[in-house]
């Protein structure tokens, strides 16, 4: 009796189920409209070599209280750039497809662009077209496309990412030594790290940009070089391959620029470049599995840069030698700076700041330490090597943003002239601060914008301004600009 009562249950649902959907009413209205989340469906930059792209949807909502029937077409047919999904189903035209009263449905649009042919942007239009009982309405579908030149790895090594070798490989596939040139044609697309092998250059010209797919890098192998040279008009650019406005600032797109130990000489250069959005700025350090590698005699020549917005350092240096004028880091998840291990550095004119808002944030926004953990667990403890560091300012939303752990096992030789600290830490040691009247503490600078990440300099009563010494090869700021006799802290001189 049980199991009847139960079969005659469910037979009875079915029946007043397939009762209401016969009784739902269809209208024929011709005035009937149909009612759109968005009316444009825009895609920012998809360049036109990929085989996949970001796909976006819209909701197509019934506002009548009557069912209706719609037929909807992709206007531009096979041949389109784009692919359309209707509520789970793929096709390029969807006939009757019904919608009851007050409810809605899903499209999907992917657009892949194909080969365009030229090197300048270009417009890639089409239509998503609904018919509701004659009544005609469409939704615009917008891309920008782009010809790029695109790395995919084919090389794998277990306990490192999948790699592409850019330089260092002759059309045979043997290993040799070359210098690759990337010319100012095209955007340069990597997926997976990018790999400048041993005693091979990568040289990229001014105005040239890089995007990376998300957790891709470029990678200088030990005795391999970057020289990325850009200038004031045409900076060189290394940021995420998402281009919609969303992803301008959002941090940890892609992995980082990772350099590694070189011959003296040898020097990695770059110079007007701007990196946003890594996980990592630039990790510069001698091989890992090499514990007990000396600190490098090739140094990172960083002027005139910026780095924004990493998820976790701006700068990671480790056993490494850094020569930088003009540096601005900015916003990062834990360090904008972090100097480990051994090391020389020159740091001039430097901005380093950090109003991180993502997410809570308890380190400093620069540490200097001569100690490294290395890969077999050894902490190991190295020679900070003279080391000079004039007109600048460490500064952020933390009450100390600068911090120096030192293991005086070991020789550590630094210094510290003409900067503004935001510190609770101790700066009057003769030795690192020798002099006392240039250093200024948790006294704010003004900015231009905090949130807009514009770190010019304003006419208030500001602490950064006329503060620095004279330096006779910093005599330009990082936008160009003529330093006077009393130069401004950081890496921009105020111009009224």
């Amino acid at each position: 009796m049980k199991f009847l009562r139960a079969s005659l249950l469910l037979l009875l649902a079915v029946a007043v189920l397939s009762a209401c959907r016969k009784d739902e009413q269809f209208t024929d209205d011709p005035g009937a409209r149909l009612e759109f989340s968005r009316d444009t469906v825009l895609f920012d930059t998809v360049f036109t070599t990929l085989t996949t792209s970001v796909t976006k949807r819209f909701t197509v909502r019934n506002r009548n209280d009557q069912a209706v029937r719609v037929d909807i077409a992709l206007e531009g047919g096979s041949p389109s750039p784009y692919r359309i999904n209707v509520d789970g189903a793929s096709g390029l035209t969807f006939s009757q497809v019904e919608i009851l009263g007050g409810d809605s449905l899903f499209v999907f649009v992917e657009v892949l662009p194909g080969q365009g042919g030229v090197n300048t942007p270009f417009i890639v239009e089409d239509r998503i077209l609904f018919n509701t009982n004659g009544n005609e309405q469409e939704v615009l579908l917008v891309a920008w496309g782009q010809d790029a030149h695109i790395f995919r790895p084919d090389r794998s090594i277990p306990g490192f990412p999948d790699f592409s070798i850019i330089a260092g490989l002759d059309d045979q596939g043997n290993p040799t030594c070359e210098t690759v040139t990337w010319p100012n044609d095209k955007p340069y697309v990597i997926y997976g790290y990018a790999v400048v092998d041993s005693c091979s250059t990568l040289q990229i010209d001014p105005g040239v940009k890089v995007y990376f797919h998300g957790s891709s890098g470029l990678w200088v192998y030990r005795y391999g070089r970057l020289l990325a040279q850009g200038t004031v008009d045409d900076p060189i650019i290394f940021q995420g391959d998402r281009l919609e406005p969303d992803y301008q600032d959002l941090p940890g797109q892609w992995d980082r620029i990772w350099l590694n130990e070189g011959a003296a000489g040898q020097d990695h250069e770059l110079e007007h470049v701007e990196i946003r959005n890594s996980l990592i700025g630039i990790q510069c350090e001698t091989f890992p599995l090499n514990p007990l590698e000396p600190t490098s005699e090739a140094k990172l020549k960083l002027d005139n840069a910026k780095i924004f917005n990493a998820s976790l350092a701006g700068i990671l240096s480790r056993n490494f030698r850094i020569e930088s004028t003009n540096l601005l880091v900015a916003d990062c998840g834990q360090y904008c700076v972090a100097l480990t291990g051994g090391g020389q550095y020159s740091f001039r004119q430097s901005t380093l700041v950090n109003y991180w808002t993502w997410d809570i944030r308890q380190d400093p926004a620069f540490i200097l330490t001569n100690t490294f953990q290395d890969i077999t667990g050894t902490v190991q403890v190295r020679d900070v090597e003279a080391s000079t560091f004039v007109n600048g300012m460490i500064y952020g939303f933390n009450t100390n943003e600068f911090l120096v752990e030192v293991d005086n096992a070991a020789n550590v030789d630094y210094t510290f002239t003409n900067w503004l600290f935001r510190t609770d830490q101790p700066t009057n040691d003769p030795v690192h601060f020798p002099d006392q009247a240039s250093i200024y503490r948790n006294q704010a600078p003004a900015f231009v914008s905090i949130g807009s990440q514009d770190f010019h300099l304003t006419d208030q009563d500001n602490a950064a301004r006329d503060r620095g010494q004279f330096i006779p090869d910093a005599l330009f700021d990082l936008d160009g600009n003529l330093r006077d006799g009393q130069p401004d802290l950081g890496c921009y001189e105020f111009v009224p």
